[in-house]
């Protein structure tokens, strides 16, 4: 089992706190979910620790081990960003070569993509570019994925096969995903944190997140 932890996180921007000494530990075999509000430094965490963002202080471990810089062992961590990241002219055979996936597998699952198969990847909507990216970052042969807002413009339908692809998935990794859909998050979680006033919270019910206020 593999596991990645993230220890006295604290971020500041401006004079002002955004996180403050957060930990968290995330394990192969599992996914966990990161719930907060709008602002709240979810998506600054997930960069903290990928090491795209330099936080005031971080200290994160892979298997009890400092790293540092994480985004260039991508063997170990993959990460989605909220916006879009593949360049606009790549086609999707070119994609899904490069991050090693197979395209027909894909198209069985999502057979509207057989169409126009030779459509530059610009060219195609925001929430069909979300979910090709979201494919090929959780299919990827990495110890870690996170995922930033995954569920977002997709589909209804696409969201339950994607929550379907994700479990089949940990069993050889571990994901990490932060949505505000939290209906479909707590469907498929096995750990779940809460970033709320700068700290982090575990959650152990779901009824905690109207304690905390998350929702009313």
């Amino acid at each position: 089992m593999n596991k990645l932890e993230i220890d006295s996180v604290t971020l500041e921007f401006g004079g002002k706190r955004i996180l403050s000494d957060i930990y968290m530990r995330f394990e192969s075999g599992k996914v966990t979910g990161i719930l907060g509000r709008n602002g709240s430094g979810k998506s600054c965490l997930l960069r903290i620790i990928f090491g795209t963002l330099q936080a005031q202080y971080s200290n994160i471990r892979f298997n009890g081990r400092a790293i540092f810089k994480p985004y260039r062992y991508p063997e170990k961590i993959r990460y989605m960003p909220q916006e879009s990241f593949i360049p606009k002219y790549l086609k999707l055979k070119t994609i899904f070569e490069l991050y090693g996936c197979n395209l027909q597998v894909f198209k069985n699952d999502f057979p509207e993509y057989g169409k126009d198969r030779n459509k530059p990847f610009g060219q195609w909507s925001f929430g069909q570019k979300r979910l090709v990216e979201t494919y090929i970052i959780l299919k990827s042969a990495s110890e870690f994925v996170m995922l930033d807002e995954p569920f977002s413009y997709l589909m209804p339908v696409h969201v339950e096969k994607l929550k379907e692809i994700i479990r089949i998935e940990k069993a050889g990794k571990g994901i990490l995903i932060t949505d505000h859909l939290y209906h479909d998050l707590l469907d498929i979680t096995d750990e779940l944190y809460m970033i709320a006033d700068g700290g982090s919270l575990p959650i152990r019910d779901p009824g905690e997140l109207t304690t905390y206020g998350y929702i009313s």
